[in-house]
């Protein structure tokens, strides 16, 4: 018998396999930093980019202060691009800092638009803005180039571009979600905002994109102490939207909030847990895992794979 031969094989079986087992990182996929909220994007350059909010280690909600980028192109390897924002870098925000919150990215016509709401004021609760800093790069060198002039005092921005290429703000938290079309210049209001009806439960975070023609919102409900992800669907991207229900079940925080993006054929719903702190929630850290759908369109309820690379 030839025991060399059947060696070599079986470790070419085990290669496979090793292939096969790592086709992802493993839940948290961020672990040198406490990281939250995540909104992912495809981008032009054919990689995923995932822009949360940054906890900070030992400190509260109202000390979040800064915004980092990471980025992959097989789901494996990610990459830190470092801080692209800071309070400091807001001259209209409070002098106090802090509270730099659930942020978003949308692009354009060679810019992108990086959305992050932050009080102007000591009151955070009534002198929330929705910053904008731009950049020609995806993960580097923004600029804040102000905010946007007309809103009420809401956060968690979601900005949608639609097939027709008109894009649109959603925004809930505390109150009912609002939503508004945008002018060209991604900077604007184009008209008044609109409240978003049937979004039941909602507590913040919404996240708007579409699919085989149908609009989907997804966002955490309002039902503590544990929040849950729902998600709503409609034929028009101002609603009214008809709540679905939850697919994804409460982690270890009190807090849920993410985004849904399909990437290489596969969609993907980001989100966060506590596993890196022990379900504290203001220590969270970013997660994502398979989302798939039914032929009506509907989704079917997201398996959490904490510590698992499948």
């Amino acid at each position: 018998m030839n025991y060399t031969k059947y060696l070599l094989i079986a470790l070419a079986i085990a290669s496979v396999g090793s292939t096969q087992a790592a086709e992802r990182a493993p839940n948290p996929f961020i672990t040198h930093m406490f990281t939250a909220d995540p909104s992912a994007h495809v981008w032009e350059d054919g990689r995923l980019y995932v822009y949360p909010s940054s906890d900070i280690k030992g400190k509260g909600y109202k000390d979040m202060d800064g915004y980092h980028v990471f980025s992959t192109d097989d789901m494996i390897t990610w990459k830190d691009h470092g801080e692209i924002l800071h309070s400091r870098d807001v001259e209209w925000g409070r002098e106090q800092g802090g509270w730099m919150w659930a942020p978003d990215c949308a692009y354009r016509d060679g810019t992108y638009y990086y959305y992050f709401p932050h009080p102007s004021g000591p009151k955070a609760k009534t002198s929330w803005k929705i910053g904008v800093a731009t950049s020609t790069k995806p993960a580097s060198d923004f600029k804040v180039q102000g905010y946007i002039e007309g809103l009420q005092s809401l956060i968690d921005p979601c900005v949608f571009i639609d097939d027709d290429g008109q894009a649109y703000l959603y925004r809930a938290g505390p109150g009912a979600p609002h939503a508004v079309k945008l002018k060209e210049n991604m900077m604007e209001i184009d008209g008044e905002e609109i409240e978003q009806i049937g979004l039941d439960g909602i507590r913040e975070g919404p996240f708007v994109f579409k699919r085989n023609g149908i609009y989907y919102t997804i966002y955490p409900d309002d039902f503590p102490k544990f929040n849950k992800m729902r998600y709503a669907m409609s034929d028009n991207p101002l609603g009214p939207w008809e709540c679905k229900g939850v697919f994804l079940d409460s982690t270890d925080v009190i807090t849920t909030h993410g985004s849904c993006v399909e990437y290489k054929g596969q969609w993907y719903l980001f989100y966060h847990n506590g596993a890196l702190s022990g379900g504290k929630a203001t220590n969270r850290s970013i997660c994502f895992d398979k989302v798939f759908f039914n032929d009506d369109g509907t989704i079917n309820k997201v398996e959490q794979t904490l510590g698992k690379n499948k």
